[in-house]
């Protein structure tokens, strides 16, 4: 996947969920990272853990696919609780993308923070459509380091090439 492909697919996913904070592209590890923001310190994340973990682990098994990577880590600051969920490209689809954020909005609910309305069914049926073109694409990372946000209403995508040996 060149840079341009990987670019267009964090500005997707951003679009498609509003409710995603930060997307990270890290050809290091050949992972996305999804960061979800919540309101404020959030208890119960062991709780959320336990049933993230057994969705995704009954998905994996219903779709025959096992992810390489597939981690869940959060950190707490007085303002904000931070989720992160870490997938390997390779092995993430649509559906779990829908799933993963499903099942932050069934736990979290209105804690999550959401930047814009949720996209109008239409535009989402569009929006599946070219993500999923998009990780058909998938054949290796370029070489940089892609961080996708929001910003006053519009969705950003720095980068950061890597060095000769990949750091």
């Amino acid at each position: 996947m060149d840079s341009g492909t990987q670019v267009d697919l964090l500005i997707a996913i951003l679009v498609r969920f509003p409710c995603i904070g930060t997307i990270h592209c890290e050809p290091e590890t050949g992972t996305l990272r999804l960061v979800f923001l919540l309101q404020e310190a959030q208890p119960g994340f062991e709780e959320f853990s336990r049933g993230f973990q057994a969705h995704l682990s009954l998905f994996h098994s219903l779709t025959g696919k096992r992810p390489k990577v597939s981690a869940l880590h959060h950190k707490e600051t007085g303002q904000l609780t931070v989720v992160e969920v870490v997938r390997d490209l390779a092995s993430i689809s649509l559906a779990e993308l829908r799933l993963i954020v499903q099942l932050v909005h069934d736990f979290y609910g209105e804690s999550v923070i959401q930047e814009g309305p949720d996209v109008k069914e239409d535009d989402a049926v569009e929006q599946d459509m070219i993500i999923e073109a998009l990780l058909r694409e998938y054949l290796e990372f370029g070489r940089e380091r892609l961080t996708g946000f929001r910003d006053n209403g519009k969705v950003l995508v720095f980068s950061t090439a890597l060095g000769v040996d990949g750091k």
